[in-house]
């Protein structure tokens, strides 16, 4: 895949880039950036896009997402809608790895933060206690400047750095070397693609974006992404009817159809040759690993 880089504004004011959030849904498309973010979701739900990982998010999610590490959050489609029944909201700090200087993160008393910036490289997704402490924490941050800002942050991050509160988002990212040097024109594919892979497409519409002919895109996306487009297509449409089946009550049919699929035959039969079993024994086998660890009541 190859998001487009979204330009991190610079405060000379500031170490990092410290943002609130009211807006009406989440507009960044599939980016990326050389710096680091703490991302807290206030308000909102959809689906977020993060490496490899294709999840639901809803109000109350906190990510640290490593360096150059693709992500795209997509709201439900209620926030587009002129008569939406409320705001998203989002409080994102951003920063670098030297943001503190150099040499800093090398000393002792700091290595565990450097450590934690090493485990971002696939996200991760914060768990309670550690949550709540960062979320509370996060809202403080907006209430100081200067060095009394830079330290809360410091310590907020190193009590991240000690927790083992946190899950790794995604596990099968392999970060790209030449993330920086990528295509403008795969970037505007991509960015479509992520943001409408549930909808029908249009190899014909899909190349114009790129500015090429459909035998030469073809070919040319296969070579950056060793799929075909539609193999590229129905594999995020599979990722997403995993997500739906785990952590929704949809029947597997609405599910098909959710995902962009218009047959459930189909539907079953691809969802079988990619994930090894059918989509009615993805949910049970859910179903019986969140059953396994629920607290059994007396």
């Amino acid at each position: 895949m190859r998001p487009n880089r979204l330009a991190v504004p610079q405060n000379k004011t500031c170490s990092f880039d410290l943002r609130h959030e009211h807006v009406p849904y989440f507009a960044n498309p599939w980016h990326f950036h050389p710096e680091l973010e703490l991302n807290y979701v206030v308000l909102g739900t959809g689906t977020r896009f993060i490496g490899q990982s294709v999840e639901r998010f809803d109000g109350g999610e906190i990510l640290l997402l490593g360096k150059n590490l693709p992500h795209y959050w997509k709201n439900d489609p209620v926030f587009y809608r002129p008569d939406r029944p409320s705001f998203s909201e989002a409080m994102v700090v951003r920063f670098t790895e030297d943001f503190l200087g150099k040499p800093f993160l090398e000393l002792p008393e700091t290595r565990r933060i450097q450590q934690l910036f090493g485990r971002a490289t696939a996200g991760l997704r914060l768990l309670e206690p550690i949550r709540s402490r960062v979320a509370t924490g996060l809202f403080e941050l907006m209430d100081l400047t200067g060095l009394r800002q830079l330290t809360a942050l410091l310590l907020l991050l190193d009590e991240l750095a000690t927790s083992e509160a946190v899950a790794i988002v995604s596990p099968r990212y392999v970060p790209s070397q030449h993330l920086e040097k990528q295509s403008e024109r795969l970037s505007r594919v991509m960015a479509y693609l992520v943001g409408h892979f549930t909808e029908p497409f249009s190899l014909s519409y899909v190349a114009d974006l790129a500015s090429m002919n459909e035998a030469a895109f073809c070919r040319y996306f296969k070579t950056q992404t060793g799929q075909t487009l539609t193999q590229f297509v129905i594999d995020l449409r599979i990722r997403y009817a995993c997500e739906l089946l785990s952590k929704g009550d949809d029947s597997v049919a609405k599910v098909c159809f959710k995902v962009g699929f218009e047959n459930v035959s189909h539907f079953i039969q691809v969802f079988k040759k990619l994930r090894h079993q059918t989509p009615f024994e993805f949910r049970a086998q859910t179903n019986r690993l969140v059953n396994s660890v629920l607290p059994r009541t007396e």
